[in-house]
């Protein structure tokens, strides 16, 4: 079979290209710095400007996105006035080094472009549909499935997302909505491992995380109903000691109702006060 980037139905590519071999699989991947995987061959779009272009239409693949948006990822608010034209030479010059990436198209619209391609072959719709799955089992009462999922989906991070493309506002927001969805799929798959009594074995995943994010209430409250359940009473008092003081060392604040009654609850032994403490505070993607 021979396929190269075209378009469909009354969209039409910019330039026809020779169709070549297919041989494998393409992966876009964007949870970590960006990269293209033609048939097992790591291809670059080229510059940085190119990379962030064919970023952003990764970002939104199987949508239409317009020049004007795509001019401000590029260039935040200041483009040159060759923006477009600049656009329309990139596009062309991924269309050439992509011209045999099987299953992804690159198609110009109206005002715009749309890469489209599978879901299994970009990272991100590969996480969001397994984090979707675990958030699922976990509703369903199947903590031990849930984080066999969520498991899976953490294992697709490679690294800081964008890394190296966060030029304009535009990426900064695309990197933090990523890095926000990696905590959330953290914090559920923490859930679901509470859920599922492997309290002991998440202590050290739970206290990297912690350290990355010392100011999270609700990952501090898992790491210490993790260290209590453990049998750690007393480092799990330590946690939060230690989030006491850097809450109103570093932002002038106390800790929250939650984190509160969770350590009057491990002062207490109270295990029926802990039962409830498990509940959902994932970020959504």
């Amino acid at each position: 079979m021979r396929r190269a980037w075209q378009g469909g139905g009354t969209s039409r590519p910019d330039a026809a290209q020779d169709a070549g071999p297919e041989t494998g699989p393409t992966q876009l991947n964007l949870l970590g710095p960006l990269e293209i995987l033609v048939s097992g061959v790591t291809v670059s779009p080229g510059g940085a400007k190119p990379q962030i272009l064919f970023a952003y239409l990764c970002l939104h693949v199987n949508r239409h996105v317009s020049v004007d948006d795509i001019t401000e990822a590029v260039w935040g608010e200041a483009p040159p006035s060759s923006a477009k034209k600049n656009i329309q030479l990139y596009v062309s010059r991924l269309r050439r080094q992509f011209a045999y990436a099987p299953g992804v198209r690159l198609i110009t619209t109206s005002d715009g472009y749309q890469l489209t391609a599978e879901p299994d072959q970009v990272d991100l719709e590969r996480c969001q549909h397994l984090w979707q799955r675990g958030q699922e089992s976990l509703h369903d009462g199947a903590p031990k499935e849930a984080g066999r999922l969520l498991r899976e989906a953490i294992r697709l991070w490679r690294g800081k997302p964008l890394s190296g493309l966060t030029h304009t506002l535009v990426m900064q927001a695309e990197a933090a909505r990523l890095e926000q969805f990696r905590l959330g799929l953290l914090m559920k798959y923490f859930q679901a491992q509470l859920a599922d009594g492997q309290h002991f074995e998440i202590i050290p995943e739970l206290l990297a995380t912690v350290a990355d994010h010392p100011h999270q209430e609700r990952l501090r409250a898992d790491l210490m109903l993790a260290l209590w359940r453990s049998g750690q009473r007393h480092a799990a008092l330590a946690a939060y000691r230690e989030a006491y003081q850097l809450l109103a060392d570093d932002l002038g604040i106390f800790p929250g109702r939650q984190l509160h009654a969770l350590h009057q609850a491990i002062l207490a032994d109270d295990a029926e006060i802990m039962g409830g403490l498990t509940a959902d505070r994932s970020v959504a993607p």
